[in-house]
């Protein structure tokens, strides 16, 4: 059980996702897509940003496993971590569930 200062998994997973409006297209978009591969430049072209402006978020999304990354060629590309998008969806529906049970 976590100490009342510690926010829930689920709870900080939304929190972290949705940090970002950049971070929320990113998932939308591999969401709606589940089968893309492609580079930075080629995701941000997808969501209407510039690859730069999206390179900081795709790498936080890396860093906590929902993002993959591989080298294809000389290119290094990201796809969706199904594996851990799925548990991701399951500790965050747990916990919205749980608020409902809270509720008055």
């Amino acid at each position: 059980m976590s100490k009342p200062s510690e926010s829930p998994p689920g709870a900080a997973l939304l929190r972290s996702l949705l940090s970002t409006g950049t971070k929320a297209d990113l998932m939308v978009l591999f969401h709606r897509n589940p089968g893309l591969i492609d580079t930075v430049d080629g995701i941000a072209t997808r969501i209407g940003r510039k690859g730069d402006s999206i390179r900081t978020d795709v790498l936080e999304l890396e860093k906590d496993s929902f993002l993959m990354k591989k080298k294809v060629g000389k290119a290094e590309v990201y796809y969706l971590n199904r594996e851990r998008d799925m548990k991701a969806q399951e500790e965050m529906a747990s916990y919205i569930f749980s608020m409902g049970k809270k509720a008055p």
